[in-house]
């Protein structure tokens, strides 16, 4: 958290130029006044008051800064850069934050260097974070180093503007002097540094065509692909609505008995396998398990699944299978 100045001699605890919407946001007044929080990304605003209890006010804004993301399967999720305005009758004091769609962990690291699996015969991004302060270079296959200057923030970036040439990989380098961090609950919700500074992307080129094509979004914002190999596929059908019940006779005798459900349902779900990854690959197919927004790829669209819930071993093995079962959507069919 940051630390400044409120009413003169008094303190305001406000987020970092970072939050994740999914992870308590605290703001912390001292003060013996009422205090307003005011918080806009200038099409929406949100306002709280509250009054002081020992001379403090506290609020945590993580709910009213979910509500300024509109999730729709249409869109890539992008941050938002929220100003925040905290009133009392005696001071105004503002910030801003970038709000992520997600959440951090203990112990997990955020924008860490990693190896990234390019499927270029399909829709492809990668998520990075780019501080105001970060020096960007690319380079593919054999080529140098050369100067990159992207946006700044939480970018979902397509590797073809970058890589349209490449053969085997494209590595993107970014030095900055504030090292990747890694989140810490001991005293509050925010970072400590890990690493040097340095992150690399690299994307390693595959060229398949032919498989179950998944993309999620990861708990700390970023997108996530893998073509998966096709396994079994498997149908489940039930009863659904009130049942029936049909007067029936033939040339001797009335039944009882006879009837018939409102509604048959179907879920239809697709087994699917990585087959032999390594362990930092495992760890984001993982991410799977904890995403709410997963699409299937069909005939040029993405469409909505679920993922089947399970318990997930890992060996901890160099290389070890991932399985997957896919819950496509329901079946429509008549009903009575």
């Amino acid at each position: 958290m940051r630390i400044g100045i409120f009413e003169q001699n008094k303190s305001i605890y406000y987020p970092d130029e970072i939050s994740f919407c999914f992870n308590p946001i605290p703001v912390k007044v001292q003060t013996d006044n009422q205090v307003t929080v005011i918080m806009t990304d200038s099409q929406m605003t949100f306002t709280d008051t509250r009054e002081p209890f020992g001379g403090i006010v506290k609020f945590d804004i993580s709910i009213y800064l979910q509500s300024f993301f509109d999730v729709n399967d249409k869109e890539l999720i992008v941050p938002k850069t929220i100003s925040v305005q905290v009133q009392t009758t005696d001071d105004t004091f503002t910030f801003t934050t970038l709000v992520i769609w997600g959440a951090m962990n203990i112990g997990e690291v955020f924008n860490p260097s990693r190896k990234i699996v390019w499927f270029r015969r399909f829709p492809f991004t990668f998520s990075m974070y780019i501080s105001p302060s970060a020096r960007l270079r690319k380079r593919y296959d054999k080529n140098k180093y050369e100067p990159l200057r992207l946006d700044t923030g939480l970018l979902h970036i397509d590797p073809m503007t970058l890589f349209g040439n490449a053969v085997a990989f494209g590595v993107v380098r970014l030095d900055e002097d504030i090292p990747t961090s890694t989140f810490d609950y001991t005293f509050d919700n925010t970072f400590r540094s890990v690493g040097d500074g340095t992150i690399i992307n690299r994307l390693v080129i595959d060229d398949s065509e032919c498989g179950i094509y998944l993309r999620w979004i990861d708990r700390h914002g970023f997108y996530q692909y893998w073509l998966f190999q096709e396994g079994n596929r498997s149908a489940k059908s039930d009863m659904d609505g009130e049942r029936l019940y049909w007067e029936y006779s033939d040339e001797r005798y009335n039944y009882t008995g006879v009837n018939r459900y409102q509604r048959k349902t179907m879920q239809k779900n697709i087994k699917a396998c990585a087959v032999l990854v390594d362990q930092s690959t495992f760890s984001m197919l993982m991410t799977l398990h904890s995403s709410p927004l997963v699409d299937l790829y069909v005939d040029g669209k993405w469409v909505p699944v679920n993922i089947a819930t399970g318990t997930i071993v890992d060996s901890g093995e160099d290389l070890q299978d991932f399985e997957v079962e896919i819950m496509l959507p329901e079946i429509n069919s008549q009903k009575l």
